[in-house]
């Protein structure tokens, strides 16, 4: 009986208050939480086809386009921007037109992104037309082929689908 007994000036450690055990919990579901929502913010955005562009059917992006191209023609030819700049302009309205229709992410691909992306069938006019490009907007000689680059946009443009 007396084995049983615990020695004099021994006492058993007080046990925490449950609400300790709840705090715990909780504060272990704000980390979760937090890293959870640094997740949701920080993860890579799928690039999904935008419904007709801004509420405007293809057609009518297309034939807004095509006269956006003719707007880059005729101020080319009068002056108010050099060839240079026509062709960069050009570049900039058949990339955002294809991202306007299709969701790709096409201002800003490279012309090598543009020719090694999987999708060949259908970014290989885009690539093309952006190869004829790139010598009249960052090369040191005057380009005089205009109304080709025009063209090839106008392609581009007209036959994407």
């Amino acid at each position: 009986m007396l084995a049983d007994a615990p020695p004099p000036g021994f006492y058993a450690p007080d046990p925490y208050a449950g609400r300790w055990l709840w705090v715990g919990i909780g504060l272990v579901g704000l980390v979760l939480a937090w890293y959870a929502v640094v997740w949701w913010v920080t993860r890579a955005q799928r690039h999904r086809p935008p419904a007709g562009g801004q509420g405007l059917g293809v057609e009518q992006l297309r034939q807004e386009y095509l006269r956006q191209i003719e707007t880059v023609v005729r101020r080319a030819r009068s002056g108010a921007v050099t060839q240079r700049q026509a062709h960069q302009q050009l570049s900039v309205l058949v990339r955002h037109f294809v991202q306007e229709v299709s969701g790709i992410a096409a201002p800003t691909m490279t012309l090598t992104d543009l020719r090694q992306t999987g999708d060949r069938e259908r970014l290989g006019t885009v690539a093309e037309t952006v190869a004829v490009l790139y010598p009249a907007e960052f090369g040191t000689h005057r380009a005089e082929t205009l109304d080709d680059a025009a063209a090839l946009a106008r392609q581009v443009v007209s036959r994407w689908s």
